[in-house]
């Protein structure tokens, strides 16, 4: 490694004085104070260490006996004493196995007299990662990689996995956290990939793990209508396993087209004219026995000039709402409703398929209850039954009490629509609001009401009511 720290050399000197004499009288007979001794080292001495360590001579001129002396304990000096010079040391430095550069200092003394020298030693350069191994799941995502280095570094990803990870900053990064992409993986095989982290010789490999995707087959639509004059069909689906296709019905009229141009994923079936005026459909299975993975296509195919509807029959909830659904037609036609509880909603006709909307009002009784909606043109006439449930919110209120004449609570809510009193001395009635009873006997008597659609009850006072039982309210 090329050497690129200076040392900085201090040499600490103390000057000696001369004291003047005292006396003109004494000066003859007063000695001379002694002169404090000279350390110097030699001129252009700067040394920086390698990281493995090593030994230098450092060479310095004192005018009476030294000692030298080093302050850190990764180093040391010999000889550490010597007589007047020229003279010589030697430094020895062991590796420095740490990331951040070092440095220490000579100390010669003499007398009174002191010389520094700060010498330096390079770190050991160092490259890792917080963790070799990151998991993706199968939808792919952002991938974090965290390195400490004390050094610039590249990466490199591996050619196998360069067409699923990349990375999103460029080379030559300084960054400490690099950051890269995971696509998803469409495929239920797992996969991984390994990052090259490098610096000169030093190197760490990252490797990303990432999951398949859940094995499936999956029909982009499950049903087609085909008129009765017959056309082509296309089936697309998305696969990630081999499947395999199988015809469920025995359906002549219905054939596969097989093409180049058509891929792995996309199936045509031709449909032969239909000459009859019954309707007919046939289903296709797409499957894979050795994974429990199937899904099912049906064609259905109008008879010859006909009214198609998806469905003959629909099944409502009592609340009502609103009932959507399309028909398939080749005619003007006609729309007539059996219920007043029906109306149609606005929509567009002239459509080759015509979506129609139909309001639902709700069912005030229990029963359920039914409902034609019929499509005709001329002689042609196609027809859907809707099936309304009943209201299930049946409820009980009992009230116990021993007054001799009783007025019923009033019952609201917006959908109640039905009451039954029980005035429990074996008396009953249909509810009507402020309905009162007078018994024949005293004591205690239970009223119990059957409520349908009752939301909220209200007693005008509680005088002789000993008990109230809204637990089936």
């Amino acid at each position: 490694m090329k050497l690129n720290i200076y040392l900085i050399i201090g040499i600490l000197l103390s000057p000696a004085f001369l004291l003047p004499a005292c006396s003109s009288n004494d000066s003859e007979n007063q000695l001379p104070e002694p002169e404090a001794p000279v350390l110097t080292f030699d001129k252009g001495q700067q040394l920086v260490f390698e990281t493995a360590g090593g030994q230098a001579d450092v060479h310095f001129t004192s005018t009476a006996p030294w000692t030298a002396e080093v302050d850190q304990s990764w180093c040391s000096v010999t000889p550490s004493r010597g007589e007047t010079s020229p003279a010589v040391v030697t430094l020895t430095v062991t590796a420095n196995e740490t990331p951040d550069e070092r440095n220490a200092t000579l100390i010669l003394k003499s007398g009174t007299t002191t010389a520094r020298m700060t010498f330096v030693q390079k770190q050991k350069d160092a490259l890792t990662v917080t963790s070799n191994r990151i998991e993706v799941g199968a939808e792919g995502g952002n991938v974090t990689v965290e390195v400490k280095a004390n050094t610039t570094f590249d990466c490199q990803i591996d050619e196998k996995a360069a067409q699923w990870l990349t990375a999103v900053q460029t080379r030559s990064m300084t960054s400490t956290q690099l950051y890269f992409t995971a696509a998803a993986n469409e495929s239920i095989q797992k996969r991984e990939g390994k990052i090259v982290i490098f610096s000169g010789e030093l190197s760490e490999t990252v490797t990303v793990y990432q999951d398949g995707e859940q094995p499936g087959i999956i029909l982009t639509q499950n049903k087609y209508t085909v008129g009765s004059e017959g056309g082509s069909v296309t089936v697309e689906l998305r696969s990630n396993v081999p499947f395999y296709m199988r015809m469920l019905d025995n359906a002549s009229w219905l054939t596969e087209v097989g093409t180049r141009s058509v891929s792995t994923y996309t199936r045509r079936f031709e449909v032969a004219p239909n000459e009859d005026y019954d309707y007919r459909s046939a289903r296709i299975a797409f499957f894979n026995e050795e994974l429990g993975l199937a899904d099912t296509v049906t064609i259905t195919q109008v008879q010859k000039n006909a009214i198609l509807v998806a469905q003959k029959e629909y099944t409502v909830d009592a609340l009502g709402g609103t009932l959507d659904f399309s028909i398939n037609t080749n005619v003007d036609f006609q729309v007539s409703l059996s219920a007043e509880w029906i109306r149609q909603a606005p929509s567009t006709r002239g459509l080759a398929e015509i979506p129609l909307s139909f309001i639902i009002m709700a069912n005030p009784d229990p029963e359920p209850r039914e409902a034609v909606i019929s499509f005709t043109a001329g002689e042609l006439s196609q027809s859907v039954k809707v099936i309304q449930a009943g209201r299930q919110d049946k409820g009980w209120l009992r009230i116990v009490h021993t007054n001799q004449t009783f007025s019923i609570p009033t019952i609201s809510g917006p959908h109640f629509s039905y009451g039954r009193i029980e005035w429990g001395d074996g008396q009953e009635e249909a509810y009507q609001k402020e309905a009162v009873h007078t018994y024949q006997d005293n004591g205690s008597h239970t009223v119990s009401i059957e409520l349908l659609g009752a939301e909220e009850v209200t007693l005008s006072n509680l005088i002789g009511v000993t008990d109230l039982d809204l637990t089936q309210f």
